[in-house]
């Protein structure tokens, strides 16, 4: 009896281990910066994505992979996301994932690859230095908590903008497109 006591003891001790590791390696304990600002235009050079917004990943490398060929920037990467998860279907999600570049490519894009150019906007803008894996739990709370007690609301899908400083370290930028309200603003995209 004594033994399983302290088998029992042991799994839980390795448990709470890995979720404290795991919490901390995430970001969980990391703090959000929020303000408000103006931000671009910015160009996008991008895929379409549609299904789990985590499998945009896969879009992202494959356009992060045609710039690094064509001596394109990536340093910023990008995430948009178009619909709501808590109202859409996880099959059905939309998402665009590419790269932020300095100007469009002047050459032929391959296919299904597209450009596009968001305009000057405000946005609700949101610094992370954790994992934008944790980003829906621990970003998008704060945010909407941020834009209910200032009066704004979301005005059109969420942009993620993904800078890698090193294999442990990395900043995710979102942007909130805002616009003032009256009303409590509904919960954000993504």
């Amino acid at each position: 009896m004594k033994l399983l006591r302290s088998f029992l003891i042991a799994i839980v001790l390795v448990v709470l281990t890995i979720t404290v590791y795991l919490a901390q390696y995430l970001g969980a304990f990391k703090s959000v910066d929020i303000s408000e600002a103006e931000k671009g235009p910015l160009k996008l050079l991008y895929k379409e994505h549609t299904g789990a917004y985590h499998k945009v990943v896969g879009v992202i490398e494959e356009v992060e992979a045609w710039a690094k060929q064509k001596n394109i920037d990536c340093s910023e990467s990008f995430g948009e996301y178009l619909d709501n998860p808590n109202v859409t279907e996880e099959n059905r999600l939309r998402s665009r994932g590419g790269c932020v570049v300095k100007e469009f490519p002047t050459t032929a894009l391959p296919e299904g690859f597209l450009t596009r150019e968001i305009p000057v906007r405000k946005y609700v803008v949101a610094l992370f230095d954790g994992s934008p894996g944790i980003g829906p739990l621990k970003v998008y709370p704060k945010v909407e908590n941020y834009m209910k007690e200032h009066r704004l609301a979301i005005d059109g899908p969420v942009l993620e903008i993904y800078v890698i400083h090193s294999e442990k370290a990395m900043t995710t930028t979102y942007l909130f497109p805002a616009v003032e309200t009256d009303a409590v603003p509904g919960p954000a995209v993504r």
